[in-house]
C-alpha cells in the first residue's frame, strides 16, 4: 500500500513561518507509516523564502511541485491528485502543525475501516447559512435581506451540517479523484467553502456514496459524526485530543471566553461552561 502525504506551502497567507512550523513538527513526530512527501509550492513572492522552503523539503527527502496561485487549497489538491499514483492521499493545508506520534498510522487505521470514506483530524457541524435568516425566513421584510443569503441556502445545508475540515484528512485516491471529477474548480473563496461544507462538498459526496466521515484523535480513537463534539478536537474546552493543529484551533485556544462561546455556538450549536 502506497501513501502520499501532501503539504500545501503557500507564500501569501502562510509564508515562511507556517512552512517552518509544519516541517519542525513533521520532523519531531514520527508518522508511523511509510509514505512519500509532496509539497505544493504556490504564492511565493520572495525568492529567498522560496529557496528556504525548497531546502526544507530537500532535507525531508520530499518532492516540491510548483503551481499557479489560484484554486485555493482544493484546486491544488485536485491538480496534484491526478498525477499521483499512490493508493492513499493525506492532505495538509498551509497552517497545519502535527501534534502527536504515529499521526499517519492513526489516520490511516481509521480510514481503512469498513465503510469509512475519509478520516480527518477535525470536524464541525457548522454551516455558512446565516441562522438568523432561516428563523425569519417567512416574516415580512424577508426580501430586504441581501441576495447572498439566498445563495447560501442554495449551496449550504442548514445546521447541523456535519463536515470534515479540510485542514488535514486522509482518503483513498480513487475516491478523491471521483469527487474531483464531479466538482467545480474553485474560483472564489465561497467555492472553496462549498467544497468543504456545501451540499456538493466532500463530506456530502462521501455520505451520498454510503461512506462515513470520521474524526481521529491523538488517543487513536475514531469518532462518528454524532460523537464529533465529544472528540475533544475542535472548538471545545482544552481541545486536548487534537492530533493536527491549525490556525483555527489556535485562534480558539487564544480567544477570550466570550469569543469562545461564539466559536462553539457556530461549530456545535451550543456553548460549554
Amino acid at each position: 500500500m502506497s501513501v502520499a502525504v501532501v503539504y500545501l506551502s503557500r507564500g501569501l497567507g502562510g509564508g515562511r513561518a507556517s512552512a517552518e512550523a509544519f516541517f519542525e513538527t513533521y520532523r519531531r513526530f514520527p508518522a508511523g507509516r511509510e509514505h512519500e512527501l509532496f509539497v505544493i509550492s504556490k504564492g511565493w513572492q520572495s525568492g529567498a523564502e522560496l529557496d528556504l522552503v525548497t531546502k526544507l523539503v530537500a532535507n525531508m527527502s520530499g518532492n516540491i511541485i510548483a503551481m499557479p496561485d489560484d484554486g485555493y487549497d482544493w484546486g491544488a489538491y485536485f491538480r496534484l491528485a491526478w498525477y499521483l499514483k499512490h493508493d492513499w492521499l493525506c492532505f495538509f493545508n498551509t497552517h497545519t502543525k502535527i501534534d502527536g506520534d504515529r499521526w499517519l498510522e492513526l489516520l490511516l487505521h481509521a480510514a481503512e475501516s469498513p465503510g469509512v470514506g475519509a478520516a480527518g483530524a477535525t470536524g464541525s457541524w457548522g454551516t455558512l447559512v446565516p441562522q438568523f435568516y432561516l428563523r425569519h425566513l417567512l416574516r415580512p421584510g424577508m426580501l430586504l435581506y441581501p441576495p447572498r443569503y439566498f445563495g447560501s441556502i442554495k449551496r449550504f445545508p442548514s445546521f447541523p451540517n456535519p463536515h470534515l475540515r479540510s485542514n488535514a484528512f486522509v482518503v483513498r485516491r480513487e475516491v478523491f479523484l471521483a469527487f474531483a471529477a464531479q466538482s467545480i474548480f474553485p474560483r472564489a473563496k465561497r467555492d472553496a467553502h462549498a467544497l468543504e461544507s456545501g451540499r456538493a462538498g466532500f463530506t456530502s459526496y462521501l455520505m451520498r456514496r454510503g461512506l462515513r466521515p470520521v474524526v481521529v484523535g491523538k488517543n487513536g480513537r475514531s469518532f462518528e459524526i454524532e460523537s464529533w463534539i465529544e472528540s475533544e478536537t475542535f472548538r471545545v474546552p482544552g481541545q486536548r485530543n487534537l492530533l493536527i493543529k491549525d490556525n483555527q484551533t489556535e485562534n480558539y485556544s487564544l480567544a477570550d471566553r466570550k469569543m469562545k462561546f461564539v466559536m462553539e455556538e457556530s461549530a456545535w450549536g451550543k456553548t460549554f461552561e
